[in-house]
């Protein structure tokens, strides 16, 4: 004999399963509010610049480690280094990758730093054939009073320039690594570049 339900059945299953989808939905939602809200827990802000020390420490929080692992981004661990990002320039404009900007004046005191772009999605920004993907302290040309200036954008510049090609938003990346920017007490006073934007491509 075919089994037969009854509507009371048949509504209460259907019920069931409602439920169960709208409780899965809003844990995803709240879980993913809650990501958003603590983004900013532990960070430090110096003009455009912004990191979380302890991102990559075991002191870090729970909702800390959560949000790096959903961008996927590795982090310096404790005394290693310290990573600064920027999505924005000095005015609080956001960073456009078809406009032109000059990142000037001192970084805090490290044995070696980098500057690259990135994608919001945390990819590398291809610079075009023949050109490096970031720039390394090391080899920049400095003033005499040690200070740095990069142009960074589309457009071919003089002097130290870190390509960036396409358009749209992205992220900008100061690395320092061995430096006492990454401890508590290095982070006090902390002096960083700069970001001046300039000409933007039509179109």
């Amino acid at each position: 004999m075919p089994l037969h339900q009854s509507p009371e059945r048949m509504r209460f299953m259907i019920l069931l399963v409602l439920s169960l989808l709208l409780a899965l939905g809003l844990g995803a939602w709240t879980a993913d509010r809650a990501l958003e809200m603590s983004a900013d827990l532990g960070t430090v802000e110096v003009g455009p610049w912004r990191a979380n020390p302890l991102g990559g420490s075991p002191d870090a929080d729970p909702y800390s480690r959560a949000v790096l692992a959903r961008i996927g981004n590795l982090t310096l661990g404790g005394g290693e280094g310290i990573s600064f990002r920027a999505i924005e320039d000095s005015t609080g404009r956001p960073l456009e990758r078809q406009c032109t900007y000059v990142l000037a004046g001192q970084t805090p005191p490290a044995r070696v730093w980098t500057l690259a772009a990135y994608l919001p999605d945390g990819r590398l920004i291809d610079p075009g054939e023949g050109r490096p993907g970031w720039l390394v302290s090391r080899s920049l040309l400095r003033a005499e009073d040690n200070a740095t200036q990069i142009t960074v954008g589309p457009a071919a510049a003089p002097g130290n320039w870190l390509s960036v090609t396409g358009r749209g938003s992205y992220i900008l990346a100061l690395t320092l690594y061995d430096t006492p920017a990454s401890t508590s007490s290095g982070l006090g006073r902390l002096a960083l570049p700069s970001l001046t934007r300039g000409a933007c491509a039509d179109g």
